[in-house]
């Protein structure tokens, strides 16, 4: 069973504290600078902090009034930034000219991506159904970013207000599904890269051209 951290006592400022400073306890330091697409560790991290706050609601039945926050707001983090790497990648692979859509709203960012995975994946539509389904209904329930985040919007209306409850493990599992989908599909879009640019080098050594 994964042990939740807990500091044994809570803490107050001093003079000594220091956001970026050492320790013995090496397994606590996180490496920002090792080489690899940035995305990745942005996209992964965000649907990794939801697992676990799920997973601490299960070990201890407690805190999934308090933890459902920032639980949500992290699924729909993930989603956005998957989204957009999405169309980053698929843009890379026709050749394109990358431009996604600055806005944080799923549905505009989705029906891009849509288009484009229906162009590089032509006869996958069953599953993709599915996931355009979810995503609209999480689009719903925080349509412009700041729903999961505060407890009112810029205008000052509650947020929230139709999503009264969430069973948090059965979200989980729905989102689970999607975020696979979306997975592979990057780890496919990746591979159609490699393989392309592998190709193109190959021409080019043989032909110069």
């Amino acid at each position: 069973m994964t042990e939740w951290f807990e500091l044994p006592t809570p803490p107050w400022p001093n003079s000594e504290a220091d956001l970026l400073a050492g320790g013995d306890d090496w397994w606590f330091v996180a490496c920002m600078d090792w080489p690899r697409d940035a995305w990745i560790g942005y996209i992964e991290g965000y649907r990794k902090a939801a697992g676990l706050m799920l997973a601490r609601v299960a070990e201890t039945g407690r805190d999934q009034d308090y933890l459902v926050y920032p639980f949500l707001m992290c699924w729909r983090q993930h989603i956005e930034l998957q989204l957009k790497n999405l169309i980053i990648q698929c843009t890379r692979y026709k050749d394109e000219e990358v431009d996604f859509p600055r806005t944080h709203k799923l549905e505009v960012l989705w029906r891009k991506a849509r288009k484009l995975l229906n162009e590089v994946y032509p006869d996958d539509t069953a599953a993709i159904d599915d996931v355009e389904r979810l995503l609209l209904q999480l689009q719903a329930c925080d349509p412009t970013s700041e729903h999961f985040r505060y407890p009112v919007a810029k205008d000052g209306s509650p947020t929230l207000g139709a999503l009264p409850r969430v069973h948090m493990r059965l979200f989980q599992e729905a989102m689970e599904g999607v975020a696979t989908y979306l997975d592979a599909t990057d780890t496919g879009l990746r591979e159609k890269i490699n393989s392309r640019d592998d190709y193109r080098a190959a021409m080019y050594d043989m032909y110069g051209q």
